[in-house]
């Protein structure tokens, strides 16, 4: 399954959390209304193993599920991103699933279960590429 939340964020906020690159709380304020919508369409859970990171990855990342290349993440159930800079200050970074891409999801969020049938990856780039991404475990499994 796989999820759309256009405009999730403003570009003010979406700077703010720019500006904090690495680890954040799930009770971070600024993800209030994401953590929200998530919430409304999946059982997941906001504790640890779970975790929300900006992210600013020039390499990008090859195809993959998010349980992991080596299963080192089985707990991850949900997994969701949000662009936060504008496409035009980058070159490449695609988010692509294989049925899909490339997306330049700036402001939205893109939820999605970690089934093979989500596999993705993300192209490498120049610029300044920077993404809310968010790993959950789920309450049912």
């Amino acid at each position: 399954m796989r999820w759309d939340f256009p405009g999730v964020l403003t570009p003010p906020e979406a700077a703010a959390l720019a500006a904090d690159v690495g680890y954040l709380g799930f009770d971070d304020p600024r993800l209030t209304g994401i953590v929200s919508k998530v919430r409304d369409v999946a059982p997941v859970v906001l504790s640890g193993p779970s975790y929300v990171r900006v992210e600013k990855n020039k390499a990008g990342h090859p195809w993959h599920c998010d349980r992991g290349a080596r299963d080192h993440m089985r707990w991850c159930r949900y997994s969701g991103g949000c662009l936060l800079v504008p496409p035009d200050s980058f070159t490449g970074g695609g988010f692509y699933f294989r049925d899909r891409g490339p997306v330049f999801h700036y402001l939205d969020f893109l939820f999605w279960d970690s089934d093979q049938d989500n596999e993705h990856r993300v192209a490498g780039n120049s610029g300044e590429r920077i993404c809310l991404i968010m790993f959950f475990g789920a309450t049912d499994g």
